[in-house]
Parts: C-alpha cells; structure tokens; sequence
C-alpha cells in the first residue's frame, strides 16, 4: 500500500522547520511502526501557506491504522518536540492505486 500525505503548514518557515528539522527524525522512527517513507519534498511558496508531500509505504494494508498507532507514541511525541503544532493548517492522506496498464517507475 502507498499513500501520499499532503502536509499544509502556515508559511514556508514552518514547512522548512518541520522538513529539515521534524522529518529527519521521522525517517528513523516511522520504520518501527511498518511505514516505509519513501520520498519527502516540500513546496515552494514564499507568500502563504506551504505544504510538504510525503510518499509512504507499508508491507501491510492498514497504513491509518499504523500512523494512528505512531502518532500516539512515545516516538511520535520526541520527534515533534520543540515544533508548534498549530502551525500544521491540515493534514490529508490519499491512498493510492498503480494503474493496471502502466509500469510502476517506482
């Protein structure tokens, strides 16, 4: 199963805060809890809100079901140390499908 998480932060300091600062830390902790990160961008917006884009994985069907179970972890609460959550505007997840006649280039 892959899935897109589509990340809308108030500026582009805080998406570049929590890219460079956050995210890192997510590399090393979503691995435990069977979610592979496979890429992360983020936007460049200078005058509004901003998003960061991440392309997860899991082995599994249940990538909610997972996020859910990391975001109330120790883990998930250490790696958002320090960041002001009321800068994350919105956070949206879109599972997604390979199409049947188009080879996966990823």
């Amino acid at each position: 199963m892959k899935q897109l998480r589509i990340y809308t932060l108030k500026d582009q300091a805080a998406a570049h805060e929590y890219l460079e600062n956050h995210w890192t830390k997510h590399l090393v902790s979503l691995p435990k809890f069977g979610i592979h990160v496979e890429k992360v961008f983020g936007e460049n917006n200078p005058s509004g809100n901003c998003r960061v884009f991440a392309l997860v994985s899991s082995s599994q069907d249940n990538l909610h079901e997972l996020n859910a179970k990391y975001m109330q972890s120790d883990a998930f609460k250490d790696d958002m140390q320090g960041f002001d959550m009321t800068k994350i505007v919105s956070v949206e997840d879109v599972d997604l499908f390979p199409g049947e006649n188009i080879s996966n280039l990823f």
